[in-house]
């Protein structure tokens, strides 16, 4: 009842991806198709779905469930793409009508490049095999076949959805893979915009606008461009009207209250529990003696990535994560005047089940100056006791880590990359150079990240945590899950708040008008009195 009176109905389409097995998910792209409606009156049209191999990921996916969700959001069309690609595989040329748009019978290739698609494939075939690169055995070989067919049927599909139909944006969880990355580059060269919402805290959501695409670069990476860009012009001047709030969100990093808390579970393992660097320093001996190290050498810590995980989706130096890893260890293997410390995904098992991590550990049993650990085995103290410099391509840690002093140098851009609070290798030679060059510094106790990247890590840890999560009672907050309490609070929310009193609706519409690349809790190109006010306001 509340959408079908607080939403505007046109002629014009918003397609919406509904192919998670999490409601949550599904409820944060309805809510801003929804909120989009208000700015351009559309019909919603929902895709969704899964095939056998998604569901070997995610255990299970009820249709049904997410067909009602949709509906009460005011779905016209709720369609399961993943059945219709698979009879088009299996040769069936019947019609299809999905919204008036045939996507039967014999679709015309899409305008995918080349290059482009090949690399959704292998990536979308290894995040099915659950491995960091595919090898030539007849099972790997499948796989991959399998994701191509399935694939240009995928691109057909949504290239025709996008030509019969004039679509205002689409909305979608991921960018990545053949269900849901062919569908953004779909839309990105018909020039429509890409609004993707985060599964983390209340209402998150980056944008993409096909204005904005370099399409010689990786889908993310534009978006890295432009989030350095916001940093600049926007939190850096502002960085001393920021830091009461900046402080907050550093003690709820610290104490790992409310997502992201990535990957790791809630709880005194994953608190970081040092105040100052005397504990740090007497919590250092028995956290080295616990993997093994020399607590009086400079210790690297290299973080496995989730090896299967969005491969070639931003600029990266090494041909895969898995790559990256091998020849880090390698690296190591030769250089015994530091430790080593290699810890895998906390998740490991959901993006690897064939020993990735213990095969590279394996090499390397004889090297005592080289520990690997399961990360889990290892609270966040100890690990930041240990820690002198952080090795990762794009991981979550390059931010953490230096918003408390420790220096990180990536292979890969990250969100946050060119933020300037990381070193950032441009190439497999530039890795290498740079990484000797933090040893040496290490070696002679220079220190290797200074007062100002600290600074920047912390406004970014704010920003991230606080200024671009919108707190909209229309989602509810992530931690709520997804069962009878999320429902209930939607439910009250619903009858009480007026139909212009979320802060969904403005963040939307301030985002989606002014083509930034995210949403915010605030107006940042304000004058700058009024901003500072604002900022006062929210930092305290």
């Amino acid at each position: 009842m509340f959408w079908r009176t607080n939403t505007a109905v046109g002629e014009r389409v918003i397609l919406v991806e509904a192919m998670s097995q999490d409601l949550r998910v599904t409820l944060r792209n309805l809510t801003v198709a929804n909120a989009l409606r208000r700015i351009e009156p559309a019909r919603l049209v929902v895709f969704s779905g899964a095939d056998e191999g998604w569901n070997n990921i995610w255990t299970y996916f009820e249709i049904e469930e997410v067909r009602a969700l949709a509906e009460a959001y005011g779905a016209d069309v709720v369609y399961d793409i993943h059945a219709l690609v698979d009879r088009r595989v299996a040769g069936d040329a019947e019609p299809t009508l999905v919204d008036g748009v045939d996507l039967g019978g014999d679709l015309p290739e899409s305008g995918i490049p080349a290059e482009t698609f090949d690399q959704i494939v292998y990536a979308t075939a290894c995040r099915m095999a659950k491995i960091a690169r595919l090898g030539d055995s007849a099972e790997h070989r499948e796989i991959l076949a399998r994701a191509e067919v399935r694939s240009r049927e995928f691109a057909r599909v949504y290239d025709a959805h996008l030509r019969a139909d004039d679509v205002v944006a689409l909305i979608t969880s991921h960018v990545d893979y053949n269900n849901f990355g062919l569908a953004v580059e779909a839309a990105l060269r018909h020039d429509v915009p890409v609004i993707f919402p985060q599964s983390t805290g209340g209402l998150k959501a980056y944008a993409m606008y096909p204005e904005k695409q370099d399409p010689r670069l990786p889908i993310r990476a534009n978006l890295t461009e432009e989030i350095g860009l916001f940093f600049e012009e926007h939190l850096w001047p502002n960085r001393e009207v920021i830091g009461a709030g900046r402080d907050l969100v550093l003690y709820r990093l610290k104490a790992s209250l409310g997502r992201p808390a990535w990957w790791r579970a809630e709880g005194i393992h994953s608190q970081i529990q040092l105040r100052n660097s005397d504990q740090r320093t007497a919590v250092r001996t028995p956290a080295a003696a616990r993997v093994g190290l020399d607590p009086a050498l400079p210790i690297v810590s290299v973080f496995n990535h989730a090896v299967s995980d969005a491969l070639g989706t931003n600029v990266e130096c090494f041909a895969d994560l898995g790559a990256w890893f091998e020849e880090t260890a390698a690296f190591a293997a030769d250089h015994d005047q530091v430790g080593w410390l290699f810890v895998d995904h906390p998740q490991q098992d959901l993006y690897d089940d064939h020993g990735f991590f213990e095969a590279v550990a394996a090499q390397y049993a004889d090297r005592p100056h080289m520990a690997f650990h399961s990360s889990l085995d290892l609270s966040k103290t100890y690990l930041t006791a240990l820690t002198d410099l952080v090795l990762t391509v794009r991981g979550s840690v390059s931010n953490e880590y230096p918003a408390f002093g420790i220096p990180a140098l990536q292979a890969g851009w990250s969100e946050w990359s060119t933020c300037g609070f990381t070193t950032v290798a441009e190439s497999v030679p530039d890795y290498f150079a740079l990484l000797d060059t933090h040893l040496k510094g290490l070696l002679v106790g220079d220190v290797l990240i200074t007062p100002e990247q600290v600074e920047r890590a912390r406004l970014w840890a704010w920003f991230y945590r606080s200024a671009s999560d919108v707190s909209s009672v229309f989602v509810g907050h992530w931690d709520l899950g997804e069962g009878d309490q999320l429902f209930s609070n939607l439910e009250v929310s619903m009858r009480q708040v007026e139909s212009d009193g979320d802060p969904a609706f403005s963040a939307v519409r301030r985002m989606w008008r002014r083509r930034e690349p995210f949403l915010t809790r605030m107006d940042w190109r304000r004058d700058a009195a009024a901003l500072a006010d604002d900022l006062a306001e929210v930092t305290g």
